[in-house]
């Protein structure tokens, strides 16, 4: 199986019926030499997937005691998803807003459940953000400077936009000569970026360059927008994986048999201490005030929404009901142990991408 000339010994049998026993597992060598003495065993293996159009040669200079070998896969670069749907919020009707929370808010009946009361909320301001607010066009922004951005371009455009607030804020002479010295100073740092650029790009083209990336290239260089491959395949489950690898390292079954059973013993005394705790009265426990709530509102710029997309500008515009909603949770809820709802470990993972 593996044109070997060299008698066949132990080691060669055990790894030929490894390689008849796993069916997904192809086998690209040729039986071409990959060795000075004739040698075949340096082996590349690939999935079944994989080898239908796969190309196995040895590189006709780079040699040493093994061949070198070239392996070209065709494998399709993945396809990045669509960024979700966002709310333009720039054009929202906070007035209708309002008054769809204020139609939920009516005949709503807040259950008993905390976390239930968490939920109806939620879905209540995503629908009066459909109802009241438009959708973003889907898009992907790219900067124009994308291919030679770097930190010190980044460093000198925030200077810029200092003193381009400087000077607006006080316009007089000396803030405009320094506004001007600083665009000056910018302008010569991004075109030594866009030259040092230029040469790294020049530099990577040879004589084993195909003409499909001259071509890619070529498209770069005249603007086109630049392919955006996804940060992983499959981000949920690798999330997950991460996850549930990080509880697997933390979890008290990886301490020595002593220490569980110190911590099996103490738990009562520590629950009861808790629970004890609980009981104790503080200046603190007392529901918040509207006032306080108003104080607590974030009133500035939307940053990235969670996964439920609701930004703080929808929160600060939720009106007297959904103040009355927020408010009304912490009367019903009631407090809890880690031992009733709160979860010991996050098993699962959710990851939002951001909007660069």
């Amino acid at each position: 199986m593996l044109q070997s000339p060299s008698p066949t010994n132990e080691t060669g049998r055990h790894l030929a019926v490894l390689l008849e026993d796993i069916p997904h597992v192809r086998l690209l060598n040729t039986g071409e030499a990959t060795h000075t003495r004739g040698g075949r065993l340096d082996l590349t293996l690939v999935s079944s997937y994989l080898a239908a159009d796969a190309i196995w040669e040895v590189h006709p200079t780079l040699t040493s005691d093994h061949f070198a070998t070239l392996t070209s896969l065709p494998v399709a670069p993945p396809v990045p998803p669509r960024p979700p749907p966002r709310w333009n919020i720039r054009r929202a009707d906070w007035s209708r807003f309002q008054a769809s929370l204020d139609e939920w808010w009516a005949d709503y009946q807040p259950p008993d459940d905390l976390h239930q009361q968490e939920r109806d909320l939620t879905a209540a301001i995503q629908t009066a953000a459909t109802t009241a607010i438009p959708m973003c066009a889907p898009s992907h922004r790219h900067r124009t400077d994308w291919w030679y951005y770097n930190d010190e371009v980044r460093e000198h455009n925030h200077r810029v936009n200092l003193h381009r607030k400087l000077y607006k804020k006080r316009p007089n002479p000396n803030n405009l000569r320094l506004l001007q010295e600083v665009v000056a100073r910018a302008r010569q740092v991004s075109l030594r970026a866009k030259e040092d650029k230029w040469l790294e790009w020049c530099a990577t083209f040879s004589q084993h360059t195909s003409l499909g990336q001259m071509w890619r290239s070529v498209r770069t260089s005249s603007g086109a927008a630049p392919p955006r491959p996804a940060a992983h395949p499959h981000p949920q489950q690798e999330a997950e994986r991460l996850a549930t690898i990080f509880t697997s390292r933390g979890s008290s079954n990886q301490l020595p048999l002593h220490t569980r059973r110190t911590q099996q013993q103490l738990q009562p005394h520590r629950d009861e201490a808790v629970r004890e705790a609980m009981e104790v009265a503080d200046m603190t426990d007392r529901p918040f005030s509207l006032q306080e709530l108003q104080q607590a509102k974030r009133r500035g710029r939307d940053t990235a929404t969670g996964a439920d997309g609701v930004p703080y500008s929808m929160l600060a515009h939720a009106g007297p009901a959904g103040d009355a909603a927020l408010l009304i949770r912490q009367v019903s809820g009631r407090v809890v142990g880690w031992d009733e709802e709160t979860p010991k470990f996050p098993m699962l993972a959710e990851l939002v991408p951001r909007n660069d």
